[in-house]
């Protein structure tokens, strides 16, 4: 599990530079969600936040459980995020790494494997 856990942990940490690296635009990105002004601001800080912690737990001893279920939660929301946009049929930027790529079934597949991740480091570890 340990190279699931480096894994996942590169990808986080790869989310985070390239969304910092374009923070003005990930947090405009929110709009297609209805994320609008101050609550934009607040929830593409969160997501920044909630990424940087769960790398930094990856890379940490912190328990597989607890990266497992933090992995499971943030691959959930992206996925579901990326279902979202294709189902609405929304050619949103997906900003997932920062860089304005088109939502497709390839950025759906990337989310999905973080979710795969997230549940092989939970399922090790019950």
């Amino acid at each position: 599990m340990i190279v699931v856990r480096y894994a996942l942990g590169f990808v986080l940490v790869l989310a985070v530079a390239g969304k910092l690296r374009a923070f003005g635009a990930f947090r405009d990105g929110l709009a297609n969600f209805g994320l609008r002004h101050r609550i934009a601001s607040v929830a593409a800080g969160a997501i920044v936040a909630a990424e940087a912690l769960a790398a930094a737990a990856l890379f940490s001893p912190a328990p597989d459980l607890v990266v497992g279920v933090a992995g499971t939660l943030l691959g959930a929301g992206f996925t579901g995020a990326q279902t979202y946009l294709l189902a609405a049929g929304n050619p949103a930027s997906c900003q997932c790494f920062g860089v304005r790529e088109k939502v497709s079934g390839w950025t759906w597949a990337r989310a999905a494997l973080v979710l795969a991740m997230g549940l092989a480091l939970f399922s090790s570890a019950i």
